[in-house]
């Protein structure tokens, strides 16, 4: 609903002339026109996703079915695989993060448990055909790994800390190595094998990497 309010204090123009403000002035009471353009654009992407690998959508098929103009997207985002990682971030972070303050194995448990949900299926195409696209370009890299990577390798190397510190994992653990090691099998099962993560493949993991831990 749109509200109508009155000026009727002088205000300055452009030129540095007084004006009277008597003309109403339309103020909306809903959500800023930019906020939605951004979530038409955001829900777009990801149902084009839906049907279209990453290298083959463009910005253009983006701006033509959100009903927006290109140069309205290259204001929020620099390219198209920054846009992917917006659009598919909103669904991966309802998966709740590991609590931290429990039980250090219960934790890493958790959080590869969440890790594996996020890869599996459409969700897991979708990141590798994201990473695959970010190789070769430092900036698209650096992308990949802020909006998507940063979050999993702080939680994760937080969990293992944890574990050191109560006597759960042994204290000679190089946190950051571990770190790389647990994810990176994700990565190669999810470029080199054209079979979805499965369940038992997630159950792997959380055993091995217990086990590398101790």
């Amino acid at each position: 609903m749109t509200a109508i309010v009155a000026h009727a204090s002088p205000e300055i123009n452009q030129n540095n002339e007084v004006q009277e403000m008597n003309e109403p002035v339309a103020r909306s009471n809903g959500r800023p026109r930019s906020e939605k353009s951004m979530q038409a654009i955001l829900d777009t992407t990801n149902k084009i996703l839906l049907m279209t690998s990453v290298r083959d959508i463009s910005i253009e098929s983006v701006a033509k079915k959100a009903g927006v103009g290109k140069t309205t997207i290259y204001r929020w985002w620099p390219n198209k695989v920054a846009l992917v990682l917006d659009a598919i971030s909103g669904p991966m972070n309802s998966l709740p993060a590991p609590v931290s303050g429990g039980n250090p194995k219960d934790l890493l448990e958790k959080q590869l448990e969440r890790f594996a949900r996020i890869c599996r299926g459409r969700g897991g195409k979708v990141i590798a055909e994201v990473y695959a696209e970010s190789q070769g370009n430092a900036e698209t890299q650096a992308l990949f790994f802020k909006k998507f990577m940063v979050q999993h390798e702080e939680i994760l190397a937080s969990i293992l800390e944890q574990g050191k510190s109560s006597g759960d994992f042994r204290s000679t653990l190089n946190t950051a190595l571990t770190v790389d090691m647990i994810y990176g099998a994700y990565f190669y099962q999810l470029m080199s094998n054209p079979n979805p993560l499965d369940q038992n493949f997630a159950n792997g993991m959380i055993l091995e990497a217990l086990r590398i831990c101790k």
